[in-house]
């Protein structure tokens, strides 16, 4: 049996500004011809379909378009959806019962049977090949678990193992006992490599959604996971693999590969998994190119005038995201505007400009100086800042900075005297 594993897709994401409508399209053109030509039995969705609980009919569309144009190019393909974090459980499984009826299985809520209680029932799939309707697999299809979802009394570990352990109870009972698991699920395996930077992944802070893989339960072939970004190998006997997200979610996901995973399983539930990779549409680019420096504001104005120049009737669908990150001396008032007009006749999409001061030793040992309250309301707005300017910096501010602290500073004397009249 054949498997293609793909997760985080984020349709409807709106990065820096710039919708990604295309780049989705180029993504779902290319995973339809890599099913064309692997000709999978089965296609695991694993949650975060959308970027956000309230997707936009475009997003919905091209999910809804996909999904049609796959099961008709791979006749008898079964497609296993379930529902992520950034995804609204009920309005993804809206419309499962239609989907049904063309080997689609959506699972996104919780459904409870007549006492109250999970219907474990419902999360256990039996899949067959294309050419075969008895089952050669079950997949325990799970979707992201949220505190009501699980007795309250659990912890999000505990509450995982809760659904787990009653899921390989009732396979044991049931006519599939004895065939190869595949686990589709949707949460954070310790020892997943996350983006600790920009938390593109909403996980939950200091790690406490973070559990550990063998709550899965033994025996599993292979563990389809979404949430995390990062493309990832199996990890344990569980061998728990992160698809990757469709597309980079942040600056700080510049370097992760994007694609499916292709498994192969046999009938004795040897999973052999083989990487297939993507190049999104519009990539990611940063000045300077180690994310982790910063550059001088001459040396990104010579990085922007190597920049690829546009030509005259490129519509720039595949030109790259930019990140600046750039170290300041002292602030400079026209520095956005400089950069913008470099940048005018450039093939990118400036996203944004990261400035850092730099602070000199003088400045550090200046800006310990205090003064008390009573000092402070005898000294004019533009001297204090001034005298705050040289302290951080080591110099004077700038003579078009203190112009335009005057100008700011009248307006606001302006709008107070208003106010009072």
């Amino acid at each position: 049996m054949k498997i293609i594993h793909t997760a985080d897709w984020h349709l409807g994401n709106v990065f820096h500004g710039h919708t990604r409508y295309a780049e989705h399209e180029h993504f779902l053109k290319w995973l339809l011809n890599t099913l064309r030509e692997q000709q999978p039995d089965v296609l695991l969705l694993t949650g975060d379909v959308y970027d956000s609980a309230s997707p936009s009919a475009q997003a919905e569309k091209l999910l809804y378009n996909f999904l049609l144009q796959a099961t008709s190019a791979v006749p008898g393909l079964q497609v296993v959806l379930t529902a992520g974090n950034h995804d609204s459980a009920g309005r993804l499984e809206a419309p499962a019962e239609l989907l049904k009826q063309h080997n689609i299985y959506v699972r996104g809520t919780i459904r409870m049977d007549d006492e109250g209680k999970p219907d474990f029932d419902h999360y256990l799939l039996p899949l067959s090949s294309r050419q075969s309707s008895e089952a050669e697999c079950v997949c325990f299809a799970l979707p992201y678990l949220r505190t009501g979802d699980y007795p309250s009394a659990l912890s999000p570990e505990e509450g995982l193992n809760y659904y787990f352990e009653n899921l390989h109870k009732r396979l044991k009972k049931s006519n599939f006992k004895g065939l190869p698991v595949v686990v589709a699920a949707h949460f954070y395996a310790a020892g997943a490599e996350i983006c600790e930077n920009e938390h593109s992944e909403r996980l939950v802070v200091g790690g406490q959604d973070c559990v550990s893989a063998e709550v899965v339960g033994r025996g599993v072939s292979y563990t389809a996971q979404g949430l995390i970004h990062k493309s990832q190998p199996g990890r344990g006997r569980q061998r728990v693999f992160y698809a990757g997200s469709a597309l980079p979610m942040s600056f700080s996901e510049i370097n992760y590969s994007h694609g499916v995973m292709c498994i192969d399983l046999d009938t004795d539930g040897k999973a052999s998994v083989q990487r297939l990779t993507y190049t999104p549409l519009r990539t990611l680019r940063c000045i300077p190119a180690n994310k982790q420096q910063k550059a001088t504001v001459a040396e990104v104005m010579e990085e922007i005038a190597q920049l690829p120049t546009r030509s005259k009737h490129d519509e720039g669908l595949n030109w790259p995201y930019l990140e600046i990150n750039i170290e300041e001396k002292q602030p400079e008032p026209s520095l956005m505007h400089d950069v913008m007009e470099a940048l005018a006749d450039k093939a990118v999409l400036c996203c944004r400009m990261v400035r850092v001061r730099q602070q000199t030793d003088e400045a550090q040992n200046a800006a310990t100086m205090g003064l008390s309250a009573e000092a402070m309301q005898s000294i004019s707005p533009l001297k204090l800042a001034c005298d705050h300017f040289r302290a951080r910096y080591g110099e004077d501010m700038p003579e078009p900075l203190i112009e335009r602290f005057k100008q700011a500073e009248h307006t606001a004397l302006n709008e107070e005297q208003n106010s009072r009249n």
